[in-house]
């Protein structure tokens, strides 16, 4: 196959797949958590409990098929090496932004809910406390991955 054909698509591919990262998590944090905010809270932690396990099953290998394919243009095109490298930088960024800084605000959530004498201890407002931090740290997650996408676009701008 033709190296040229291998580098659109795997440009392609990879700023397509870090803009639908991006947007799972911003929809996450603009519209689902907000709504959970509101309910009691056995509700809003199960919610977040199932939001959270069917995230990290289709994102981190998304994640990790976006950074391979970012990582292969690297090596297709070195004039634009350091580039795509930056956009695999960024897309994969949440992983460890997950691991190192939201970490303990989801085990808090995650064992909420499924422990209700804990849940009535700690009451509604550090629950929707809690859901609220994870919102404005899923954003990060979101904007490392838009950025990611964003380097793709203007690398393919810059060869037209």
């Amino acid at each position: 196959m033709d190296p040229a054909a291998i580098l659109r698509t795997t440009t392609l591919l990879g700023l397509s797949s870090s803009f639908f990262i991006s947007g799972i998590n911003f929809s996450a944090s603009q519209l689902t958590l907000p709504a959970l905010y509101g309910l009691q809270t056995s509700a809003s932690t199960a919610a977040f409990d199932i939001l959270y396990h069917r995230g990290a099953t289709a994102l981190i290998p998304l994640v990790s098929l976006t950074t391979v394919l970012q990582c292969t243009s690297a090596y297709l095109d070195p004039e634009n090496r350091i580039k795509f490298a930056i956009a695999a930088g960024l897309t994969l960024a949440p992983l460890p932004w997950t691991r190192l800084v939201m970490m303990e605000t989801i085990q808090q959530l995650l064992k909420l809910a499924g422990d209700a004498t804990t849940r009535e201890k700690v009451g509604k407002a550090q629950i929707v406390s809690l859901l609220r931090t994870w919102t404005w740290m899923n954003f990060a997650r979101s904007a490392m991955a838009a950025a990611g996408g964003f380097i793709g676009v203007a690398i393919v701008a810059g060869k037209m």
